[in-house]
């Protein structure tokens, strides 16, 4: 008589890298997330949540509750968040499609997304993609600093 097996069986998650990279632009979206999810940096993926995640979550708030317009000197807050974002989504997306054309494209439209979306559920969307991008980054910035001590 043949058992029924209740759980599929539990396949590893591959090796990761041996990793000399100092920060998490080096590496690619796919590394970044192994390291991030990594029993043993719970703790750098918390803080990197907390540090890269709260400026998407910010930039937003301000932009949608708070901004008068684009004279409003709020709106240098605005430009704050969207350049300090910038640089890491299109890192990103240079490494998820292989072009800095489509890299450039997708940082305007999601960052533009979340900042001008009158769609209140879709400029959702895109904040959350941002503060997962950003935490994770972060995070893995933070991860490889500690095994660096």
């Amino acid at each position: 008589m043949n058992a029924i097996k209740l759980a599929p069986k539990v396949v590893p998650i591959k090796k990761l890298p041996k990793v000399k990279e100092t920060n998490s632009e080096n590496l690619g979206i796919v590394d970044q997330t192994l390291i991030a999810i990594k029993k043993d940096n719970l703790g750098a993926t918390t803080g990197g949540f907390l540090l890269g995640g709260i400026v998407p979550f910010l930039t937003f708030m301000v932009a949608h509750h708070d901004m008068q317009g684009f004279l409003d000197p709020k709106a240098l807050l605005v430009l704050g968040g969207l350049i300090f974002s910038f640089y890491t989504v299109n890192k990103w997306g240079e490494s998820a499609f292989q072009s800095k054309l489509k890299a450039f494209g997708f940082v305007v439209l999601i960052e533009g997304t979340m900042v001008f979306s009158k769609i209140h559920w879709l400029s959702i969307v895109a904040l959350v993609f941002l503060i997962v991008i950003n935490g994770i980054a972060t995070g893995v910035n933070l991860a490889l600093a500690k095994k660096r001590k």
